[in-house]
Parts: structure tokens; sequence; C-alpha cells
């Protein structure tokens, strides 16, 4: 259908939603009463419900957990699955991540792509069909999640507590187009060495993330070696290195580039740049201790191989390994991994395979979180459906679905898989700074979603 009129009548509010959304600082943070993933998630999940009750839409709040917002009749349900938090922000935005403002056509802010503005365009296409009165044959419930960056309590508490049943079909707009018909399973875990001292060593906020800046404390007497060392060390690993002297010692700052634990070669590991560095000096003790493992088992090795888990299949390709975060807690050294497994892999195989390559070094592997991989058949009348929408509007008939190495919320329920938001060719800046969407691209978004919807319910 052409709904290109009922958009441009729209696009203004759309506009003003997605800043108003986005303003909300939503990181996970302490729980409080009534706010179980802290006071951001919970006030944006309730401007959203606000805003679907301000359409006429039916609401319904879960305690603050998750939420939906829903319209139509029908015995079947199609669910979209969108989630309202976000990852920390981290430095370097060209403004203020909270402040959104268009600059030269893009609109920047900590959500506007992952996954507030792909939430608000999917809310008003729900808005314009129902204004419009269109006929539909199931009911169309979005779904929005408060925890999805983090360990997914959210949902859990949705359909296992609260017993939501799940929606018979559903999409996730929080990947990239065409389709994702299947995703890799996700394996976070920490590796763990005791320490015999005191050191000081930190990086990265969050384990999917591809960390920005790492920071370690070093002896007064290394400066020398560190800057005899610091061009090289700049040049293999892509880092930029900062020595500051202090009465303690030497405070080594290292910078890299972040990105998606599920692309790790598209940013700089300043952890890597760290460990290398440590490595260089070849020092005694726990330090030199942990630089000689990294750089042993780790290293700039994205797939495991060094590890031993370099597992690989034709379906979905290698295994990804990122270094997420690096903390000094309770006397131990943690290196906090996430690694992403091909599909006809279990992520129980990585496990034992890291566990065996480690047993006879300083490191132990603790607190595993898996979620294994998903598969929705390539000819299922969901994948088919959604691939001719794309290929109709877009007009990339050779397009084909996907495997993609994210976690969306695609696992969370069966028969549901992620639809966009990201177009091909537009910069991913998802978890990374100045996250920023090209206003022009959001016409093609909704024309996207809501002709998604309509052949999804009709």
């Amino acid at each position: 259908m052409n709904f290109k009129q009922s958009i441009q009548a729209e696009k203004e509010n759309i506009i003003k939603s997605i800043c108003q959304l986005v303003s909300i600082p939503s990181t996970e943070g302490r729980p409080a009463c009534g706010m179980p993933f802290g006071e951001g998630p919970a006030k944006a999940l309730q401007y959203v419900l606000d805003l679907g009750r301000n359409m006429g839409f039916h609401v319904e709040n879960f305690d603050n957990y998750a939420g939906h917002i829903e319209f139509g009749e029908g015995e079947k349900t199609l669910g979209i699955l969108c989630h309202a938090d976000v990852v920390p922000c981290g430095e370097g935005w060209i403004r203020d991540p909270y402040v959104p403002e268009i600059i030269d056509g893009i609109l920047y802010g900590r959500g506007v792509l992952d996954d507030k503005g792909p939430l608000i365009v999917c809310l008003y296409a729900m808005k314009i069909l129902k204004d419009l009165q269109i006929p539909l044959g199931k009911k169309v419930r979005l779904i929005v999640g408060t925890n999805e960056e983090t360990n997914w309590g959210c949902m859990d508490y949705y359909f296992n507590q609260k017993h939501v049943p799940f929606p018979d079909l559903a999409f996730t707009p929080d990947a990239e187009f065409p389709l994702k018909y299947a995703e890799k399973g996700v394996l976070q875990y920490e590796l763990t060495m005791p320490l015999t001292g005191e050191i000081s060593f930190s990086g990265g906020n969050a384990v999917n993330s591809v960390p920005e800046t790492a920071t370690v404390l070093l002896p007064s007497s290394c400066l020398s070696d560190l800057l005899a060392n610091q061009s090289a060390l700049e040049k293999e690993y892509g880092c930029k290195l900062d020595m500051l002297a202090s009465e303690d010692g030497i405070h080594l700052t290292v910078s890299g580039t972040a990105a998606h634990a599920a692309r790790p070669e598209m940013g700089i590991n300043a952890i890597t740049g760290a460990m290398a560095a440590v490595d260089s000096l070849h020092l005694q003790g726990d330090l030199g201790a942990a630089a000689d493992f990294y750089m042993k088992y780790i290293g700039k090795d994205l797939s495991g191989q060094h590890i031993g888990a370099g597992f690989s299949d034709n379906e979905s390709g290698s295994l990804t390994f990122n270094v997420g975060k690096v903390t000094v807690r309770d006397h131990r050294l943690i290196l906090s991994i996430d690694n992403r497994v091909p599909v006809t892999y279990s992520c129980h195989d990585v496990t034992l395979a890291v566990q065996k390559t480690i047993a006879k070094t300083p490191f132990s592997l603790e607190h595993e979180y898996a979620t294994d991989s998903i598969l929705i058949p390539r000819d299922s009348f969901l994948v088919t459906t959604l691939m001719d929408v794309y290929k109709r509007i877009t007009g990339d008939i050779n397009a084909k679905p996907e495997v993609d190495g994210g976690c969306t919320y695609a696992r969370t329920m069966p028969n549901c898989v992620a639809f966009g938001a990201l177009l091909p060719g537009q910069p991913n800046t998802m978890h990374e700074k100045n996250e920023g969407l090209h206003v022009r691209l959001i016409d093609t978004w909704m024309e996207l979603y809501l002709e998604a919807i309509y052949q999804l319910a009709k």
C-alpha cells in the first residue's frame, strides 16, 4: 500500500518523539522501589507507554520490567519487540548524547539507532494503520523491554513470570536489513586470575562492546621503555598511548575505537593495546603474568583460535572473541569476554575448549552466561514475507536473508527474526560515540515497517 502521504504528515512528530525518548538517560541503574533496573529505564518505558496511550492504543505496564502497546482484533498476534534501555555513552561525543540535535541532517543521541529510534518508528507505523482504519486479521502488539543491553530480565519477567503468551510471529527492529534469519550463540564469561599484590588496571564499560579506553598503573622505572616502544606499539595495535608520571608511578592510558562485540573487527581494542604495552616491558609479578597470558592466548586474535575456540561453519562463519572489560576486584584481575558462537556449535562446546586450553595457566573461567543460537527456516512465511517487503520497498531485488552475530530479542520466543533497522550503507554507530541517524532515512524506515506490519497482519 502507499503510505507516503501519511508518513510525511507524521514526520515532525516522529522526530520529536525520538528526541524526547533519547533525552531520558536509560542505562541500567541501581534497582529501586518499582524500578527493577533503575530510574532511567522505568522513565523511558513510561514515556513510550504514555505516548501509545495518547495515540488511542491499549497499554499495559508490567511492573516497569516491560510493557506493551496493542491494537486490532484476531485470534493471532503479530509481535514487534523493542527496547528502551541503552548502553553507556562513553566520552568524545560532539554534543551531549542525552540532548539530541540534528547536525547536517544527522540526529545525534544515545539510542537513535539502538533501539529508541526504531521503536518510535514502529509505534507511529501502528498509529498510521489504526488512523487509516486499515482492516487487519491479527492483533498487533509492540512489546517494550528495559533490560536488553544487559541480562534480559525484562523479557524473563514478561514471558516467564507474568506468563504473557508468545505472539504467533514477530520481528525486532534491532539489527540490520534485509533480515537476520539466524543469530549466533552468545557466550559471556570472566577469565579471572588471583593477585598476590596490589595492581591498578581498568578498561571498557560493557562486555558487549569493544573497549575504547584502558588505564594501567606502571612502575616509574618503565617510562623510558614505554617511550621507546610507543611508536611501534601504536603502529601495530592501532591505539594511542598517553603516559602521565605521578608520585605513585606511570599512568598509562590507551585509547582505541569502540564497536559492537558482535563485530570486533570494526573497533580497536584498548585493553589489547594496554596488555601489549605491559608485555613489552617484561615485568615480573601479577602484571607481567597477566600480560604474558593475554598476548599468548588472546592478543589481536578475534576468532578464538589462540585460546582453543576457533570454531567455524559454512552457515554462519567464525566465532568472534571480544575482551570487553578489564577490572580489579576482590584481589582478582578479571577479563570480561564476549563470544559469538557459530550456529552449528553450542556455547558449551566453547566453554569446554577454553577451559581445556587455560587449565595450566593462572586464569580460570567463571560466571558463564550463555544463550544458544537461533535459526528460522528461510522458506518460512515470516522470512519470505519480510524479504518480499524489503525487496519491493528498496528495489534491492538480489538481497538475501543473513546470519548475524548480534543478540536480539528474536531469541526470546519462537518464530521471531531481526528485521532492520540499519539499511545497507547506513553508518553503524550502535554502541559507539556519536550514535547518529540520518533523518532522511526515517521515511524508508516508515515505509518498510508499515508495509511489514500490514503484510504480516492483514
